[in-house]
């Protein structure tokens, strides 16, 4: 009886280490894919977002009146004007933190744009570019998708057309408001007019 309840005892520590063993190897292998899965999870949230947000803004501009505002999903806007001296003028800029890295740190990649360049043929490529970039932050990494605005000019001719972003700096986590604001004309990069279609953008 003695020996018979030593085995039991040994069989049930077995079991046990064996069962410690397999949620160890769950949760090594299985808490990174989860976080995986959630940062891809915002990202993809984050992406319909801006490109939502840009539909919306030249649909705007196309009609030529008229205010919306739209729901921050996740983190934080940022406006940089048209006008502006920063880098990245003339841009709407969401910035979400995630677990794990989507791309390499430092890395920037273009998202849903088919025409690349500062300048583009009016007719043939979007009035935007969107792009993404990433960065450590401690804890986890923060993604920063830019949507922002370049000149269109008209194909054997002088004209242009931009979207202007007008209003200060501003920043916020939780809705985008955005109203048409008129028009200017100035100069063209290809030295005729420039038509500035100006959209109003506020972030609360």
């Amino acid at each position: 009886m003695k020996g018979k309840a030593q085995t039991q005892v040994i069989t049930i520590v077995l079991i046990s280490g064996i069962l410690i063993s397999l949620v160890g190897t769950a949760y090594f292998w299985g808490i990174p894919l989860i976080s995986k899965r959630t940062s891809i999870s915002d990202f993809l949230e984050s992406e319909d977002f801006v490109v939502n947000l840009d539909k919306k803004i030249v649909d705007l501009a196309n009609r030529g009146s008229g205010s919306f505002s739209l729901a921050i999903p996740k983190g934080l806007v940022r406006v940089e004007p048209y006008d502006s001296s920063n880098p990245n003028n003339n841009s709407i800029i969401l910035e979400i933190l995630v677990n794990q890295p989507l791309i390499s740190n430092s890395s920037s990649v273009v998202l849903r744009t088919n025409v690349l360049g500062e300048n583009a043929t009016y007719g043939e490529a979007e009035p935007r570019i969107i792009t993404m970039s990433s960065q450590s932050y401690n804890p986890g990494y923060k993604l920063t998708l830019k949507l922002h605005y370049r000149e269109l000019d008209v194909k054997d001719d002088t004209k242009g057309y931009i979207i202007a972003i007008v209003r200060g700096s501003v920043t916020g986590s939780s809705e985008v408001v955005v109203s048409y604001g008129g028009t200017e004309t100035s100069e063209s990069m290809n030295g005729g007019d420039l038509i500035r279609t100006k959209i109003k953008v506020d972030v609360v």
